[in-house]
């Protein structure tokens, strides 16, 4: 699977911007071959919008309009959103959609970050899906610093698990840290799509990356926006595990907890 990573710089609230620039990034991305385009969290209205989520919350449309480009340029896409449930209720979301326009996964992000906690509730499913670029495990940002999210993915057999997200100054060296730990310590890729810029006191770190199953960082970036295009080789996987295998050897620890 080849995929690009696009460290974006939202325009603040400006859903039709930022979809004129996923576009552009689209066409960069079929220029290089990738499969899987992934953004960042909230990618498509910028993440400081708390004020205004109420307008922003996607009931339908804003995924249909991305399944469009996703089939228009055969990509599958994976980008972050405000999302209205039923119930009437926001979701900080990730949705994955195929190169035919199908929405293959709503994840909700499941560990809410300071005050997500006023405008969102949180998500209770963890997500794994089967595609034809292998099984993807999702998680958004804040999931990231939990280690039981990405040993359960793992463990339901997640081969690359992914990390929309929106991280702060001074955070670049600890995000590459907790995902270098999160692949390692499950033998998984894992990749972390950070944004850049800055949003009123916000100060985004970027440093994008993704990490291989032996932990090695195969490609990262630095703090402004920009592209990265990596290729993964699935069967790294069963290579790191002839030598050690964690998820096999893994007891239950007392109470029957892993």
């Amino acid at each position: 699977m080849r995929l690009m990573l696009a460290q974006t710089d939202p325009v603040h609230a400006d859903v039709a911007a930022n979809l004129d620039a996923l576009d552009g990034l689209c066409q960069q991305a079929v220029a290089a071959g990738a499969q899987l385009l992934a953004l960042p969290e909230l990618a498509l209205t910028g993440y400081n919008v708390f004020e205004r989520l109420d307008e922003l919350a996607d009931e339908g449309e804003l995924i249909d309009q991305v399944a469009r480009l996703a089939h228009q340029y055969r990509l599958h896409l994976l980008f972050g959103l405000a999302q209205r449930q039923a119930d009437g209720r926001l979701t900080n979301s990730a949705v994955l959609v195929d190169d035919t326009g199908t929405t293959l996964a709503c994840y909700h992000k499941r560990q809410l970050w300071d005050r997500e906690h006023q405008y969102f509730i949180p998500g209770d499913e963890l997500c794994v899906v089967d595609t034809r670029l292998g099984r993807l495990g999702l998680m958004i940002c804040y999931d990231n610093e939990f280690p039981e999210i990405a040993r359960a993915l793992a463990q339901a057999g997640a081969e690359v698990i992914l990390s929309p997200t929106a991280n702060m100054v001074p955070n670049a060296e600890r995000q590459q840290l907790q995902i270098r730990a999160r692949a390692l310590d499950n033998q998984r890729f894992v990749a972390c799509i950070n944004r850049a810029g800055i949003e009123g006191e916000l100060h985004y770190c970027g440093n994008s990356l993704v990490a291989g199953p032996d932990g090695e960082v195969l490609g990262r970036l630095g703090n402004d926006a920009g592209v990265l295009v990596v290729d993964i080789e699935h069967s790294r996987i069963d290579e790191s595990r002839s030598h050690q295998d964690y998820l096999k050897d893994l007891r239950a620890l007392p109470g029957g907890n892993t």
